[in-house]
């Protein structure tokens, strides 16, 4: 018998490629889905597979559209989405999301306004398909006038706004403009905002749950949302005194610039139970408004208070001699605490919570000198916290864990009958 023919398949191969399925015979839902896995100029190219694939790319529920990853000049990138939206027509639309960073030798005005225009055209096209969240990132896009139907979109849930290296004596987004009634999520960054523009937000967006501003300009005095539940302010400046009336209100992100530049004052809190601080670095001489901010904390219910940042240290170290007592606070947190960083601090903080009940610590690894660690191996700073229950150490090197946990416990009475939990990050 003569061996068989390495080029022919045998009948075993023959069937089994035979049966196996077609990916067009699967059913339509099945190959949206797919396609919205892919980048949109390739989901795109799909349509000349056959005809049944022809307009499944319309169907795709969400666009991603970043210009710095488009293979091509800016010129292909406008002709790529311009295309694309007018062929999609107006098909469900749920999620729209552009992120244009304009050539950096773009500089021409004239050519800046032709870019601004093409960007104004592309998010009549998009609400024309009634989306349901919207994340606009532009940059270099000077003379940007948002269109007024953006901020009267009844279908929008979720609107995001980064606006970089924006200039224009008119702000894109007034009091007169929002009107969006069934918003539950607002994100903006590098904006200037005033009193009007703040009340209009928050009288044009009854359902609003949750704001973030960042790199914003704060030129108001005071918030007032009876439904808003999580708020964050992320390098913020302006606006020396801002008065809070949320009763609502849940959660409060804060990062060091804004505490410094500002002083937050919590009027109407009642529901605030989490507060997370983020320090990346800490100013001495501009410690008054962080020092107030705690003060504001001892009358609302906080039960869970979370640290971040390498600055966290130097802002504790400061204000802890005139601290007030946190009565209500159940759970602390500490993110990126190393062994030998200022333990003192920790504990003498301690002595401010005489009712917590779990203390967190996100460990990292910390390269310091002999001296250093002699002398945060000696220190006994007693605390007592009769309610304390659970240690809980997450660590991503295991380098002074053990120590660390080993100096708490030292300078604790609950010692044996606390439960310490490991867990690697």
């Amino acid at each position: 018998m003569e061996p068989p023919n390495k080029h022919t398949r045998s009948n075993e191969e023959l069937t089994i490629s035979h049966s196996s399925p077609d990916l067009s015979a699967l059913p339509e839902p099945v190959l949206v889905h797919i396609l919205s896995f892919m980048d949109p100029k390739e989901a795109v190219q799909t349509c000349i597979l056959s005809k049944r694939w022809r307009k499944l790319w319309t169907l795709i529920p969400s666009l991603n559209l970043i210009n710095f990853r488009f293979k091509g000049t800016d010129a292909a990138f406008v002709h790529f989405v311009t295309s694309m939206l007018y062929f999609r027509g107006a098909s469900k639309l749920e999620t729209f999301s552009l992120h244009w960073r304009a050539s950096k030798h773009v500089a021409d005005e004239e050519f800046c306004q032709i870019h601004v225009g093409v960007a104004t055209s592309w998010i009549y096209s998009v609400l024309s398909c009634k989306p349901l969240a919207i994340s606009l990132e532009l940059h270099k896009f000077h003379y940007l006038k948002l269109p007024h139907a953006l901020f009267t979109c009844a279908s929008l849930e979720q609107l995001e706004l980064k606006l970089y290296s924006y200039s224009n004596n008119e702000e894109p987004l007034g009091p007169k403009y929002v009107n969006l009634p069934n918003l539950k999520k607002l994100m903006l960054s590098e904006l200037t905002l005033n009193d009007p523009i703040m009340q209009g937000i928050f009288s044009g967006c009854p359902l609003l749950k949750e704001l973030s501003l960042s790199c914003c300009i704060l030129e108001f005095s005071e918030m007032k949302s009876d439904m808003l539940s999580h708020l964050s302010f992320i390098g913020c400046r302006g606006s020396k005194v801002v008065e809070i009336f949320m009763p609502s209100l849940i959660s409060l992100y804060l990062t060091n610039q804004c505490l410094e530049k500002t002083k937050l004052s919590l009027k109407n809190t009642a529901s605030l139970v989490k507060v997370c601080l983020f320090y990346s670095y800490f100013d001495v001489s501009r410690f008054s408004g962080a020092l107030e901010f705690f003060k504001c904390l001892t009358a609302v219910p906080v039960i869970d208070l979370k640290f971040y940042g390498s600055g966290v240290k130097d802002l504790l170290e400061k204000i802890i001699p005139n601290c007030p007592i946190f009565h209500n606070l159940k759970q602390l947190t500490f993110g990126q605490w190393g062994t030998n960083e200022k333990l003192d601090v920790l504990c003498q903080l301690l002595q401010h919570t005489p009712n917590l009940e779990k203390l967190t610590l996100e460990h990292k690894k910390v390269e310091c000198s002999r001296r250093a660690k002699q002398k945060g191996a000696t220190m006994e700073i007693p605390f007592r916290c009769e309610k304390l229950k659970v240690i809980e150490v997450k660590y991503s090197d295991p380098s002074g864990v053990h120590e660390l946990v080993e100096v708490l416990l030292r300078n604790t009475s609950r010692g044996e009958r606390l439960r310490i939990d490991y867990s690697r990050s």
